[in-house]
Parts: structure tokens; sequence; C-alpha cells
């Protein structure tokens, strides 16, 4: 894995931050921005997902998954009148076990502990922005 992947993950964390705060300080939009920007990030992990089943042989209900995780962040957005915080916060942490579990062998080195950095730093965030 390269130096600009790290920078990259990591640097993708910023909005989640910052759309927290500016959920903390009242502003108006932010909860819109925040779960559509997470809906956004999930639907990438499913492009992951799919792309892993391209040059790897994994189980077949890899690629399923992978198209399963794009329309359930849909569904965050379509049904934005809802408090999606906490399952998208549980959506997140789920889909780091569910790769852990079926796709650390095809991970590059280092991968799947910057998946569990991003993965849990995005669950944290949801999850205080759902309590708060």
């Amino acid at each position: 894995m390269k130096k600009i992947h790290l920078i990259l993950g990591y640097g993708g964390l910023i909005p989640f931050f910052g759309l927290a705060l500016l959920h903390y300080l009242n502003f108006e939009n932010a909860d819109s921005f925040l779960i559509a920007y997470a809906a956004l990030i999930f639907s990438f992990l499913g492009g992951l997902l799919w792309k892993s089943t391209l040059y790897n042989d994994l189980p077949a209900h890899v690629i399923y998954i992978s198209v399963t995780v794009m329309l359930w962040a849909w569904v965050w957005l379509i049904f934005n009148q809802l408090n999606w915080f906490f399952i998208a916060s549980c959506s997140f942490f789920a889909l780091y076990l569910y790769e852990k579990k079926y796709l650390i062998q095809t991970y590059p080195d280092g991968f799947i502990k910057l998946r569990l950095h991003l993965s849990m730093s995005a669950t944290v965030v949801l999850l205080v922005v759902f309590f708060i």
C-alpha cells in the first residue's frame, strides 16, 4: 500500500469530523450533508468489494454484498426524513467485520488495518452524532 492511500484514506475522515462539529453547532444542513457523505463512502466500500471479485477467487456472496452495500447506502438518501446515523454506524462496523472475515487474504498488507481505523472512526462519529 502506498503512502497516498494512507493520506487519502485518513483525509476522507475530515468531512466526518467536520460535519459532526457542524451538527453539534446546529448548522442547518449538517445532518443531511453527513449522511450523504457517509452514504457516498459506504458505496465506495461496496466498489472495493466489487473490484476484489474481479481478480480473486472469492465466495459468490461477495459480489452480491458489494451491490447490496451500494443499494443500502442509497436507501439512506431516499428516506432522508429518518435518522440514519445509528444504522449507518452499525453498517460501517458490520462491513468491516465482513471484509475481515472474507477478504483479509486478498487485501494488500496494512490495508485491513487502515480499514479498521477508517471504519471505526466513521462508526464512532456517526454514533456520537446520533446521541448528541
